[in-house]
């Protein structure tokens, strides 16, 4: 049975900022539930929250390393940049799509991984799904930290446009949290949905500019780009930290407008279905 809610009886504008509402009424109770979030994955290892900046400094040294000469392979440049190593704008490029992916599986079980709280204990469950979209981005935060790290170890500058870094987190933010809540919902009442989504996640990673310049593209194909939102962000990433430059305004407009309205339709739809999801436990 359903054990959750204040604000069933109310419709949905009133439910939505009630739900809204929640966050900041249990401030003390989201502060806990992200901090788990966070040191979670380094609980009982020796260095313990260390590993947070150590662990993806280790990645992007290696990733840099193999696209060197110092195992005999040829380096590889970035096209336009040849003073850029190819395993930085590597790096930079997986930073925004690990966390769309990362939220992606964490979002599909953020309710059934957590059938006591849903089942047995009255518990403002807009929490759930939104520390897990916090932890995602919170842990790519020392990935990128490790990327400054290394660009400042190699003699690169880094540039003015770092500044403008801090508005695209915010739209990310937004992205990655309406995601969340829609495959929570879907996670909770579609059980298989998890089968699906990892093939689907497989190929965003070879639609989105990743591996690949988007000027490589022919005009047939660009619209893999234009309809791509982590397409944006990769290159956002990409321009702010290695190249000193700031995203399009007009694209900046359109992820916006796409990443509030994806919150807003996914954030709806969890309060209006709520009610039902210990029914599917």
């Amino acid at each position: 049975m359903a054990t959750y809610t204040s604000s069933d009886k109310r419709n949905l504008p009133g439910a939505f900022f009630d739900a809204l509402g929640t966050f900041y009424h249990r401030r003390w109770l989201l502060r806990y539930f992200v901090q788990r979030q966070i040191t979670r994955a380094y609980k009982g290892s020796y260095l313990g929250f260390v590993w947070a900046i150590l662990g993806p400094l280790i990645w992007v040294f290696f990733l840099s390393l193999i696209f060197s000469h110092t195992f005999g392979l040829r380096q590889r440049t970035v096209e336009g940049d040849p003073t850029l190593n190819f395993g930085l704008f590597l790096y930079c490029g997986l930073l925004p799509f690990l966390t769309f992916s990362e939220a992606l599986n964490k979002g599909l079980n953020s309710i059934k991984g957590s059938s006591g709280l849903v089942q047995k204990v009255v518990f403002p469950l807009e929490l759930l799904p939104f520390t897990n979209a916090i932890g995602s981005m919170v842990d790519k935060f020392f990935g990128l930290g490790a990327l400054l790290i290394i660009l400042l170890l190699s003699g690169r500058a880094l540039h003015w446009t770092l500044l403008f870094l801090p508005v695209v987190v915010v739209l990310q933010l937004v992205f990655i949290l309406g995601l969340t809540y829609l495959m929570a919902v879907l996670g909770t009442f579609l059980p298989d949905l998890g089968e699906v989504t990892r093939p689907v996640i497989r190929g965003m990673f070879f639609v989105t500019p990743i591996l690949w310049p988007p000027d490589r593209l022919p005009d047939s194909l660009s619209w893999i780009e234009d309809y791509n939102p982590l397409a944006y962000l990769v290159k956002a990433y990409r321009g702010l930290i290695l190249d000193g430059a700031l995203p399009g305004g007009l694209a900046t407009l359109y992820f916006t407008l796409f990443s509030v309205a994806l919150f807003v339709v996914g954030f709806a739809v969890f309060v209006r279905l709520k009610p039902k999801f210990a029914d599917h436990l």
